[in-house]
């Protein structure tokens, strides 16, 4: 299957805070399975529907200051048995601030040129 993705994704281990922000039914922390200037994977414990608005900071490696954006999930898949309460979440980042966009390229444009070097 060809994929069309706009951004490159990388394996990146970067936390992920988030929260919904329509109705305040859950907020919590995971670490990523994969990233892009666009959207995210990872992990999380609660089953929430597609199209869920979040607010999310991600935890970038040797920087004190999260990278701030909006985001919108637009899969979610249980992972293992049917009651594991484990989902795997794709979501779409929306309305990150220009500055916050930058940084995240630069860290993923850093990370596969360091990936490059071996």
């Amino acid at each position: 299957m060809d994929e069309n993705r706009r951004y490159i994704r990388i394996e990146w281990p970067v936390v992920i805070k988030y929260k919904a922000t329509e109705e305040f039914r859950f907020e919590d922390n995971s670490v990523g399975k994969n990233i892009s200037e666009g959207g995210a994977r990872f992990i999380v414990y609660e089953n929430f529907s597609k199209g869920t608005k979040l607010d999310i900071q991600l935890e970038v490696p040797f920087d004190p200051t999260p990278i701030s954006t909006k985001g919108e999930t637009v899969w979610i898949n249980r992972i293992g048995v049917e009651d594991s309460g484990i989902f795997e979440v794709g979501v779409v980042f929306k309305g990150t601030a220009q500055n916050d966009q930058k940084r995240l390229k630069k860290y993923i444009e850093n990370e596969i040129k360091e990936r490059n070097k071996t």
